[in-house]
């Protein structure tokens, strides 16, 4: 009987015989043909796709996919969106360069008629919030690699005047997308509103539908996020609690943590308070002193914390695009604060930016566009 492994080597090896098929052609050892499209960039495997029928089941074959997206966190990248007009448009860049001047690479856009929210990508797709004319908000689900995007199907929902809050995450071991869902009644408060429904959609499951999920803990919804090996976090509080929300929530070593500043300058240090047991809810603050070229490097940007890289890099970004438009990079370990110039995104200047770390490059065919 034979093995997945066996059959996959098989079915390649079927694949490059039908490529190298014709008395002139020249014969190519399976793995380099396959080590070669590896290092292709997106741009060429989408291009790639439109060659033919037989490029385009080579380059959406399952095992070609998942290499490609296994090699991808070796090669993160800065993602950006803006909303101009009744579109949203998305350009990434290298986040690891060292230069100081890098150049921003058109990936796609699509329809919105205003956007609410964008969430941070997870494993090549991005979730955005667009807020339509009507009360009804819908949620799109975006690949920039591959230029897909899919619109959510509407949640059911016991009150159709429910305001709906959704968080985005993914499932390492399962290797599926799921989209949380809270609902709850319009008070005339709105911090008095306790999310009462929750409802979970599945990605890949073929057929989409909600379904229910418990939660006996009556809370405030947040509007940050974050999702560390398959477990999602979200800020909230419950009804006995009257303190403020924590500030950005993100991945520190792979623990949650949270940025106690949304805006930077030399005179505030950085405190960062960070979960080191889940179960006795046991926190530690971490205070980092900004340098003395803070202010040279940084002048007067109004800058906020975007997230922390694998290298414990604080990533600051500005609101809006301006010309030059920078990107900041603070090392938590030596207490230095770099720059690094965007270029490429010019004419979006004066527009909101949302800037995102750690993208990387998916090329799996989740959806078909616009579906």
């Amino acid at each position: 009987m034979r093995t997945g492994r066996q059959k996959i080597l098989e079915d390649r090896q079927a694949v490059v015989e039908r490529l190298n098929a014709g008395e002139n052609s020249l014969q190519i050892p399976v793995d380099l043909i396959f080590e070669i499209l590896l290092r292709l960039p997106v741009k060429s495997i989408a291009r790639g796709r439109c060659l033919s029928k037989l490029w385009a089941s080579i380059l959406e074959r399952q095992d070609f996919t998942d290499h490609y997206l296994t090699r991808s966190p070796a090669r993160p990248q800065l993602l950006f969106a803006f909303q101009d007009r009744c579109k949203v448009f998305f350009f990434s860049a290298p986040q690891d360069d060292n230069s100081s001047l890098i150049t921003a690479s058109y990936h796609m856009s699509f329809p919105v008629n205003r956007v609410k929210e964008i969430y941070s990508p997870i494993s090549g797709l991005v979730c955005v919030r667009e807020g339509m004319k009507t009360p009804v908000t819908v949620w799109v689900i975006c690949n920039p690699s591959t230029g897909q995007y899919f619109t959510l199907p509407r949640m059911k929902t016991r009150n159709n005047k429910c305001d709906v809050r959704s968080f985005f995450g993914y499932d390492p071991v399962e290797k599926q997308f799921k989209v949380l869902s809270m609902t709850t009644l319009a008070h005339g408060k709105r911090d008095l509103a306790i999310y009462k429904e929750h409802q979970v959609l599945t990605l890949q499951t073929g057929k989409l539908s909600w379904r229910m999920i418990e939660c006996n803990v009556p809370h405030h919804h947040g509007i940050n996020c974050i999702c560390i090996n398959g477990v999602l976090y979200y800020k909230a509080k419950n009804g006995a609690d009257s303190s403020t929300y924590v500030h950005t929530l993100i991945n520190f070593n792979a623990k949650l943590a949270s940025v106690e500043s949304y805006s930077f300058n030399r005179r505030s240090p950085i405190h960062l308070w960070v979960l080191d047991d889940i179960e006795k809810n046991e926190w530690s603050k971490h205070v980092y002193k900004l340098p003395a070229s803070w202010e040279e490097v940084v002048g007067d940007a109004d800058l906020y914390c975007v997230k922390v890289t694998a290298s414990n890099e604080v990533v600051l970004s500005g609101y809006y695009q301006r010309s030059p438009f920078y990107v900041f990079y603070y090392s938590l370990e030596k207490e230095t604060v770099r720059r690094v110039e965007i270029q490429g995104m010019e004419a979006f200047k004066h527009f909101q930016v949302y800037t995102f770390v750690d993208h990387v490059e998916d090329v799996k065919v989740y959806f078909r566009t616009g579906s």
